[in-house]
């Protein structure tokens, strides 16, 4: 149970204190970004054979069984998953999607009698090989040497520290303090210019200097204000491996292993929550299965052991790393961030020992793909893609996390979709292609695997639209907490304006937000509409692998509830007519993105 606690903790610490340095939005800005419609006009006859398809009894009915108990969570890897990912594909064969999968692989057959059989086909199924690492513990051992004297001290994993990637094995290497672990020419900051990181252990803060300066440079500049103080996608991002681009860069220079510190926060409420017991219930219980982690072997950047291993550590364990330096880690931050220059240093007589065992094997599981070609000679080489994390978080004894909204819902968006464009005369100019990811509870893998391996070339891609949890409408709970999440003035005027059964976010790259608000006119939302940067994605779902290759997306979510990945986010909880609505809008979108 340690290892749950102490992520779980440095999340919650991370949110809040994200959360309340966020700066106050202006009223006028929300209400830009409202599209508030209560009479949706008549669908366009081009699209309407299509629309009519997506109805609410539909979009339940293959909720209900992508929730069932037989689909045992749909954990990636598994048997649920794959009845789920079978049904998926079968589906796209009785509609007539055309498979956009692999090849099958050959068979060799030394006694063959008869014709020989026709050219192989495509299947519905991208197969992927994940590696599967799970029953990882590790310890963490300081040697300190000063003058004649030589002290050692253990720390274990999952109590004083969290190991959010690492690498198997004993390594052991001299430290450096790189301050925050940043090099960025527009602030004109450095945190590791004469210093060697190569082949040693590195200990950063988190985040950037100045957090509560508005003069500092990573305040000032909104591109490294978003890039190091992220704010609604900071849960995912912690779930993803911590650090995110900033442990990436570090990890070109070489070093041994990075050692993380939060920002902020206090090591005394992390083990106040260790020694809180909290009592097991039918709809949050607690989860005793070893972690199970997946990774891509043979892909830079997706798999575990490919490398330096990035830890997060207490305030605890970075004071004991600097005693020789005479200095705490709070006391560096605060040199830091009063004179605003990097404060690195190589930590004399200071080495440290990390040592990490699992078990190890290879697992194989599918994304599920399908397309529609185009209308126009020329444009049907372009594709517009409609993607869903169709894998959930699994079950243990008899508890099973049927994700109904997380992300079977998403997954009928897909589905429903595809209908729609069968079942329309009209198909528009560009091709569609249709995609179920494996993989996005363990880090995206599917999606970003797509990415690495599409089926029409990235540059051909002119859009992706993304579904998450998109069945669940918001109450007054869920929208104030969403309203303090994005920093919305006036929550309860707000509110008012705001119907919340009928209530979606809807982030967007520039110039896709026209294709939303022209299709929500038939059918009827209240949307807040979210720009993101090009090549930047918040919100930790698969759009975030699209965004990097520069793909134009959107991303429609319903409310975040308290079943979030709990075996309560059951069927019973959906609102079907939210569902059936965000189903419609996606079909619109992704029709006029296909056909401009």
């Amino acid at each position: 149970m340690r290892k749950p606690v102490f992520a779980i903790l440095l999340i919650l610490a991370l949110v809040f204190t994200v959360g309340a340095q966020a700066p106050q939005r202006k009223a006028e800005d929300i209400e830009k970004n409202l599209v508030l419609v209560d009479e949706p006009q008549a669908v366009p006859e081009a699209m309407k054979a299509g629309f009519e398809t997506i109805t609410t009894e539909s979009a339940l009915g293959l909720l209900t069984f992508l929730s069932s108990d037989l689909l045992e969570g749909r954990d990636t890897g598994t048997r649920g998953y794959m009845l789920a990912a079978e049904y998926a594909a079968s589906l796209f064969k009785i509609w007539g999607i055309e498979p956009a999968g692999d090849m099958p692989a050959p068979v060799f057959r030394f006694f063959r009698s008869g014709p020989p059989p026709g050219p192989a086909k495509r299947t519905y199924f991208q197969d992927i090989a994940f590696r599967e690492t799970s029953d990882v513990s590790g310890t963490l051992t300081l040697n300190l040497r000063k003058g004649a004297q030589e002290k050692s001290r253990t720390f274990v994993s999952g109590l004083d520290f969290s190991m959010m990637s690492y690498t198997a094995g004993s390594q052991t290497a001299p430290v450096v303090f790189a301050g925050y672990g940043i090099t960025e020419k527009d602030a004109k900051w450095d945190d590791f210019k004469n210093l060697d990181v190569k082949g040693k252990i590195v200990l950063i803060l988190t985040e950037a200097p100045g957090k509560d300066d508005p003069e500092s440079p990573f305040q000032k500049n909104k591109e490294l204000k978003d890039k190091y103080f992220p704010q609604a996608q900071a849960m995912r991002m912690f779930r993803r491996g911590g650090g995110g681009g900033k442990t990436a860069e570090i990890r070109k220079l070489g070093p041994a292993a990075i050692l993380q510190v939060q920002n902020t926060g206090t090591d005394a409420a992390i083990y106040k929550g260790l020694a809180t017991t909290r009592q097991p219930s039918d709809d949050r219980p607690i989860n005793t299965r070893p972690r199970r982690r997946l990774s891509i072997p043979g892909i830079r950047g997706m798999m575990s052991g490919g490398g330096a291993p990035v830890i997060t550590i207490t305030r605890e364990i970075a004071n004991a790393i600097l005693e020789n330096s005479g200095k705490t880690i709070d006391e560096l931050k605060k040199s830091i961030e009063t004179n605003m220059k990097p404060a690195s240093m190589e930590l004399s007589g200071t080495r440290v020992t990390i040592k990490s065992k699992a078990t190890v094997k290879l697992v194989k599981c599918v994304n599920v793909l399908g397309m529609i070609e185009g209308s126009d000679p020329e444009l049907k080489k372009e594709v517009v893609v409609i993607g869903a994390h169709l894998d959930h978080l699994g079950h243990f004894g008899d508890y099973i996390y049927n994700g109904a909204d997380d992300n079977a819902s998403g997954s009928i968006g897909v589905l429903t979709a595809a209908r729609a464009f069968v079942a329309n005369p009209v198909k528009p100019k560009r091709s569609i292609l249709f995609a179920l990811w494996t993989g996005e509870e363990k880090g995206l893998l599917g999606s970003r695997y797509y990415v690495e391996h599409p089926f029409i070339p990235m540059d051909k891609t002119a859009m992706y639209f993304n579904m998450d949890m998109i069945s669940r409408a918001y109450d007054e709970q869920s929208f104030t907490r969403m309203g303090r999440m994005f920093q919305f003035p006036g929550g309860e005027d707000l509110m008012k304006k705001i119907d919340l059964a009928e209530f979606l976010t809807v982030s967007f790259t520039t110039g896709m937000d026209d294709l939303v608000r022209e299709a929500n006119q038939y059918v009827g939302l209240h949307i807040f509409l979210r720009e993101s940067e090009s090549g930047r994605a918040s919100g930790g779902s698969d759009h975030a692998s699209f965004a990097p290759k520069n793909v134009p997306f959107v991303y429609s979510m319903a409310a975040m509830t308290p079943d979030y990945h709990q075996t309560s986010d059951s069927v019973e909880k959906v609102s079907a007519e939210l569902l059936a609505k965000a189903c419609r809008l996606t079909y619109l979108v992704s029709f006029a993105a296909a056909n401009k």
